[in-house]
């Protein structure tokens, strides 16, 4: 076996150095696109990770590649999932999007990132603060956009292998290539493994975590923390320097343990996600004017089953034995964008997305006590969400200012239990002023209002306290921040300062009633502040990156600071 191994590595690295990577980056991914003259992105902060940051640090998936991003902070949840959180917002208050494609579960609106290889990925674009309006609705905490590769002029193959303890394999193989006008790219991962160890001295004893605590855990491998993952990218397109039109279409599979606490042992024995994104973009008039149009589907189904002892027979489960998700999401936007030779850009964007959300349960509970046997009828939920963003770069020398605002309205359409809840409209406006005060020192200012509709959990779940009178959490966003660029005796050097400030309203927090049964309300106000500092040197072949992050999270309601936000990273 190891020297099958062996063998497997050395033929993967034969072909990858032979062949080697020359893909291009995916730009119709983009909704705003940096490597062109629009300044929104500058007047906050982006952080970028590239397909080379991603290789050379060894990131095996999303989130890992996130973790070293400034600013952004990746944690292991209860039910083993990766979450994120930029500048103290929770994932819940951050939109995801791969290649502009929102990315989430329906009724969580959540989406664990560490599901996802990044055999695939050109690039990660981070935008904390007040991001452009283009994004749409939803994007308080920032947005995250995946960006996948496309094939190049000069063919490309890639394959690789990766081992580790308890029987931990990944498989990745990819081609693509650009014939003529015609671009295509294709990726396949495989990823398995029996799960990963617990540190050396992990104390079976510890009446907290060990085989007499709720965890039952007896030390060595981590139970039930084994999964097998599939993946598959493919994206075929019409390229030329004035129109370009793509399909892509994504595929992932996942089989997987689920540690958790208090006696209760989980399996997503079934988790199917995949996304189909139909992308045009056309410059006419000498470039002057771009129209991008974007229509998708997102399907999602899962099945989670409750164990109760760790050999996995079936007993009962507190909630219910079985639960089944069938979830899809259908979208699409329109851009415009009229450039004024160098004085001015102005951009109106629509996007528009249907959600719906449909669960079961087998062995219903309440409170441990059997109150369905066998399977519910399927519950179904259904919300749409429309935005409109106008804004406009104006360049005045040195100076760019950027203003815009967005309307974007929630309509919860239908529940199962309850009547839903009323339309939800708000307005957000921000502004920017990028500052070039020489070549190599720049300043930015940024200020706007974001705005984070409830989920469906939050709005409608039995079991964590929905309620659907919820009003939107609202954040106050402000950035000031420098770039400065030094080159002295061969040294390249980047210096970024970024100081940010947040007022949080209407924070959707749950709470016990007196009765005892838990209800999501718009209880408290926060406020996130802090500042970032990257600080680059390359010389030759050395490259180094040192950062410091430094956050206050503070729920002023409570008069403590909101928990797992570290202060220093």
């Amino acid at each position: 076996m190891l020297m099958l191994r062996l063998f497997m590595f050395l033929l993967c690295l034969f072909l990858t150095v032979n062949v080697g990577y020359s893909e291009d980056i995916f730009e119709l991914g983009e909704i705003v696109v940096t490597s062109e003259k629009e300044d929104v992105a500058k007047a906050t902060t982006v952080s970028e990770i590239t397909e080379k940051d991603i290789k050379e640090r060894g990131c095996k998936n999303i989130a890992e590649a996130l973790d070293m991003i400034p600013g952004v902070d990746v944690r292991l949840t209860g039910k083993s999932q990766m979450e994120v959180y930029i500048r103290g917002f929770v994932q819940d208050d951050v939109k995801i999007l791969i290649d502009g494609v929102p990315a989430y579960e329906t009724y969580y609106r959540y989406i664990d990132l560490s599901q996802f290889p990044v055999d695939s990925i050109a690039k990660i674009k981070v935008i904390k603060g007040a991001s452009s309006v283009l994004y749409g609705s939803n994007t308080m905490g920032g947005v995250i956009n995946i960006i996948t590769k496309k094939g190049s002029k000069k063919p490309s193959f890639f394959a690789k292998a990766g081992f580790g303890d308890y029987n931990t394999r990944h498989y990745a193989i990819g081609h693509g290539w650009m014939v003529k006008n015609i671009n295509y790219f294709f990726t396949y991962a495989y990823q398995e493994s029996d799960g990963f160890r617990l540190s050396h001295d992990f104390d079976k004893d510890d009446p907290y975590v060990g085989i007499n605590s709720p965890y039952e855990e007896d030390g060595g491998k981590r139970d039930l923390s084994d999964y097998r993952k599939n993946a598959f990218n493919a994206k075929v397109g019409y390229d030329t320097e004035n129109i370009k039109t793509y399909i892509s279409f994504d595929y992932h599979t996942t089989e997987r343990g689920i540690p958790t606490e208090y006696h209760r042992y989980w399996r997503f024995t079934d988790w199917k996600q995949w996304h189909l994104n139909l992308v045009s973009e056309q410059k006419l008039f000498n470039k002057s004017l771009k129209l991008k149009e974007r229509i998708y589907y997102v399907d999602h189904t899962d099945k989670l089953t409750s164990y109760k002892d760790k050999d996995e027979n079936i007993i009962w489960g507190k909630w219910f034995d079985k639960s089944q998700y069938d979830d899809y999401s259908i979208g699409g936007e329109f851009q415009v964008h009229y450039k004024t030779k160098d004085i001015n850009l102005f951009k109106v964007g629509f996007s528009y997305v249907f959600d719906q959300h449909r669960q079961r349960e087998f062995n219903k509970r309440k409170r441990g006590r059997l109150v369905h046997p066998g399977w519910t009828d399927w519950n179904e939920y259904e919300t749409a969400t429309y935005s409109l963003g106008v804004e406009d770069e104006i360049y005045l020398g040195r100076f760019t200012i950027i203003g815009g605002f967005s309307y974007d309205w929630y309509d919860p359409k239908k529940s199962a239990e309850v009547k839903p809840g009323d339309n939800i409209e708000t307005i957000n406006p921000q502004i920017g002023i990028v500052f070039r005060a020489t070549d190599s020192l720049s300043f930015h200012s940024s200020a706007g209002k974001k705005t984070r509709f409830p989920h469906m959990k939050e709005l409608y779940s039995e079991h964590a306290g929905g309620n659907p009178d919820l009003d939107p959490q609202k954040t106050y966003a402000f950035e000031v921040g420098m770039t400065k660029l030094f080159n002295f005796q061969g040294w390249r050097s980047n210096f970024n300062l970024s100081l940010f400030y947040n007022k949080v309203k209407d924070l959707i927090q749950r709470v016990d009633l007196p009765n005892g049964e838990p209800q999501y309300q718009n209880v408290g106000e926060a406020k996130i502040y802090g500042l970032e500092s990257v600080l680059s040197l390359r010389k030759g072949g050395f490259w180094s990156e040192v950062y410091y992050t430094y956050l206050c999270a503070w729920d002023e309601d409570k008069d403590r600071e909101l928990e797992e936000r570290p202060r220093h990273k």
